[in-house]
């Protein structure tokens, strides 16, 4: 399949190439055409496909793509919608610029920009889609003077209210009378720490599921200060609850008629430094009743997630949890920087979790969920602490640590540390998971 301008052909070539190489031939038979791109579609998997259109569109700064020709190009290999949704999101990603506070900024012209001409009609569902993916980047790349927890509060309920959506926010001193004392030690300076819950659906339903993000807008690390270059990009470490944000917003935009409810819980918070930051050795009483000792501040976020998946459990009565972080370091030296890290307490979750990711053409790998992480987790004065003394298995103890305020309900944790942005100098925000977030989501909901 040949992509140059706005032509498209599918013809013979004597050609080779395995997965992940591209080849660039020249002085082909195109009137219109500087260079032709070819895709192996032959046993072509999503993934693979995304990766090389985006690979192929890199190498020039404007193409025309027309998509009646794309989509009989690659039929049957996959569907109208199919094709347009991952086109379009590849489009979307190569046309945006990020955020940028530059005065001197390039001038338009000498930027890439690739046009989708043919397409009678946008697909709204597929628009609510990229769209959602643009504001988890954006929202991602914000500098936390200007996105702080409290902006970025303000941001979701005014979208909530724009949708007319059912939007709860508990700020530090309503989360304290809760009992939420692990989120309100992430945020003592009690400014900003926040809970906001989105919901969607019928309220009828007795199948709930609850997807809780991660939301730190920025992570000094506490009195466990990080050190050198590691506060770094710490602006990234609310992706999760972005993405979560991102992916509700899109779920309620789309037209369609839930039989089971959607809850999008983001646990927001900065964790910050000062008189009254949360001291090491410190014991508190979590929501869910669990006492913890605080053995590491800078293992902030699975404080917030685990309050986050306790109300899931026991006030929303959720029947799935999902929980969705940039959590560790350590997933980044079990997966690279490809696959995001998934642990679950069900076979038939992850099966379903990882079929839509198939599709979707993101990378999941799933990791154990032992209980002999538990181990390392174990204190000696209170139930559990929040880091382990050793860095060893350090994904797989915090995501067990994690499933121990599940209340037995089925659960999924995703950790995309390794996978949030790129490690380029221009750190751009990736939005990983949020396609296979929202079809997964969709799925549920509309289940009989």
């Amino acid at each position: 399949m040949g992509i140059s301008g706005s032509m498209i052909d599918k013809r013979v070539f004597n050609l080779s190439a395995k997965v992940g190489e591209n080849h660039l031939k020249s002085e082909c038979d195109y009137s219109k055409a500087q260079a032709v791109l070819f895709i192996d579609l032959d046993k072509l998997e999503p993934g693979e496909f995304i990766t090389s259109l985006k690979q192929c569109l890199s190498y020039a700064i404007h193409w025309e793509v027309d998509f009646p020709s794309f989509s009989k190009a690659c039929a049957p290999t996959f569907s109208e919608f199919d094709l347009e949704l991952y086109l379009r999101s590849a489009i979307e990603t190569f046309n945006r610029k990020p955020i940028s506070f530059r005065t001197d900024k390039e001038k338009d012209e000498a930027t890439g920009h690739i046009k989708l001409t043919g397409l009678k009609k946008e697909n709204e569902e597929i628009s609510h889609i990229v769209s959602a993916e643009t504001q988890a980047k954006n929202w991602a790349e914000m500098p936390p003077n200007i996105l702080s927890a409290e902006k970025f509060v303000s941001e979701l309920k005014d979208e909530a209210k724009k949708l007319k959506v059912v939007c709860e926010v508990f700020n530090w001193e309503s989360l304290k009378k809760k009992g939420f004392n692990l989120t309100c030690a992430v945020g003592q300076n009690k400014k900003n720490s926040y809970l906001v819950i989105l919901k969607k659906g019928t309220g009828k339903s007795a199948q709930k599921i609850s997807l809780v993000g991660k939301g730190i807008c920025f992570d000094t690390g506490g009195l466990s200060l990080k050190t050198g270059n590691y506060m770094v990009d710490m602006k990234f470490d609310m992706s999760g609850a972005a993405l979560v944000g991102a992916t509700f917003f899109a779920l309620a935009k789309t037209k369609f008629t839930p039989k089971h409810d959607l809850f999008a819980l983001l646990t927001i918070s900065e964790n910050l430094i000062g008189s009254e930051s949360i001291k090491v050795d410190s014991v508190l009483t979590s929501f869910g009743g669990q006492t913890v000792e605080i053995s590491n501040t800078d293992a902030e976020g699975r404080l917030l997630l685990a309050e986050g998946i306790s109300y899931a459990a026991k006030e929303l009565k959720s029947s799935e949890i999902i929980s969705i972080a940039t959590l560790t370091g350590a997933v980044k030296y079990a997966l690279g920087t490809k696959y995001a890290g998934a642990w679950t307490t069900s076979d038939l979750i992850w099966e379903k979790l990882y079929r839509t990711s198939r599709y979707t053409g993101d990378y999941i790998w799933r990791l154990p969920l032992d209980k002999i992480y538990l181990k390392e987790m174990k204190s000696q004065i209170a139930d559990l602490k929040n880091a382990a003394t050793t860095g060893a298995a350090g994904a797989s103890r915090a995501a067990t640590f994690l499933a121990e305020f599940r209340e037995k309900k089925d659960y999924i944790h995703l950790d995309i540390a390794n996978v949030s942005n790129t490690e380029d100098k221009a750190k751009v925000a990736l939005a990983p998971l949020l396609k296979t977030l929202y079809f997964y989501t969709k799925d549920f909901m509309t289940k009989k």
